[in-house]
């Protein structure tokens, strides 16, 4: 039997309430996990704390007796300590002493910050991609070189998508690195029952442009003029959040449209238990930004509900069109107003493709597997 590797885990961010797959990684790899997050290798630890206060300088008797030194040696030593503390400095004092034996950056970006560190370091590196990372078109400009260092000496890059997994050949990623490897529900999402003969719709996600709440908020309207009766709840939070409430104030929407903000996995699974059908209106944004395989749409699918959503990213991947929901072309709301009714007019078709759903996910993007998958990687370096 193999001995458990430590394995750093790093993110630009601090995992939010919508990242359950990171947080996943952090609890279910197999070895001693440890997390650390932030910006241009400006990590801190899961207790918020910085890597210099980690690593506080304590004074010391030498510390006083520096301050009896001439001022140009003062400088001049003071100044080779500080480069023990600088941020390369700091992250690879962390590896060498909780003898990391692999690094798993979380977003591709994480990946090119660390990427240096961990061949000076001879540290195997693999680097999980999971959308605007491998979309963004700034971002795609700006790590450019970097990207470039990491596909070369990264043991595998991971991707949700085929369609991910194209961006990044174009992009320069030999083919025989890139890792297929779409995200998994957690188990609890695979227990719910859903109320087929509810009134209720869900859309669970961030508010931001690539997931346009904004037309699905439209689309809906459009279908509340045959079924009035008919409600929507738009989970979750982001920087379009705002924007969804003022339209539906201005749509006279408020006693039909929910906005609950972000919430917790047991408020969802509550939401999703008194749904029918599950809709979200991805596209690519106007920055180029998009989906790797939106995990809200596998968590709905995992709890046995249809989807109406579109053919972006990874979605037509994970929905198979007529049979476990409607995919309809980005931007096409009446298209999706009328796929959401042929699911409001018939339950039995929404049972059936709710079901249908629920085991494909079952037997194709259990969490299980998922993870299982990236054991197996971690294992084989």
């Amino acid at each position: 039997m193999k001995p458990q590797k430590n394995i750093l885990i790093v993110s630009p961010s601090k995992i939010g309430l919508t990242e359950t797959f990171i947080r996943s990684h952090i609890e279910r790899l197999e070895g001693n996990v440890i997390y650390l997050y932030g910006y241009a290798l400006d990590f801190k630890t899961t207790d918020d704390q910085t890597l210099r206060d980690y690593y506080s300088q304590k004074p010391s008797i030498f510390d006083r007796l520096m301050n009896l030194l001439p001022h140009y040696l003062f400088f001049r030593i003071n100044n080779e300590r500080q480069k023990k503390y600088t941020r390369e400095a700091l992250i690879k004092r962390f590896i060498v002493e909780k003898k990391i034996d692999v690094v798993l950056a979380e977003y591709g970006t994480s990946g090119s910050f660390i990427a240096p560190i961990c061949k000076e370091l001879n540290i195997p590196l693999i680097v999980h991609f999971h959308g605007f990372d491998a979309s963004v078109y700034d971002i795609l400009a700006n790590f450019k070189e970097g990207y470039r260092f990491m596909y070369k000496y990264a043991s595998s890059i991971i991707v949700v998508s085929n369609a991910m997994k194209q961006a990044l050949i174009q992009h320069g990623c030999v083919e025989s690195k890139l890792l297929l490897n779409t995200y998994g529900p957690n188990p609890e999402y695979l227990e719910i029952t859903p109320d087929y003969n509810s009134n209720l719709i869900v859309a669970v996600g961030r508010h931001t442009y690539k997931k346009a709440p904004y037309l699905t908020i439209l689309a809906f309207k459009k279908v509340l003029e045959t079924y009035p009766d008919l409600k929507l709840a738009l989970i979750g939070s982001g920087e379009l959040f705002e924007i969804s409430q003022n339209m539906v104030k201005s749509l006279n929407l408020t006693d039909k449209v929910i906005l609950p903000g972000g919430l917790e996995r047991s408020e969802i699974i509550n939401y999703l238990k008194g749904s029918f059908l599950m809709i979200q209106h991805s596209l690519v944004a106007g920055n180029g930004d998009s989906e790797g395989t939106p995990v809200g749409i596998i968590e709905a699918m995992a709890a046995g509900l249809p989807v109406v959503s579109t053919r972006h990213a990874g979605i037509p991947d994970v929905v198979i069109e007529n049979e476990t929901g409607y995919l309809v072309d980005e931007g096409d709301i009446l298209q999706m107003a009328a796929c959401i009714e042929k699911i409001v007019q018939n339950r039995t078709l929404a049972k059936e493709m709710g079901l249908k759903g629920k085991h494909r996910i079952e037997s194709e993007y259990s969490m299980d597997k998922h993870i299982g998958r990236l054991n197996e990687i971690i294992s084989n370096l």
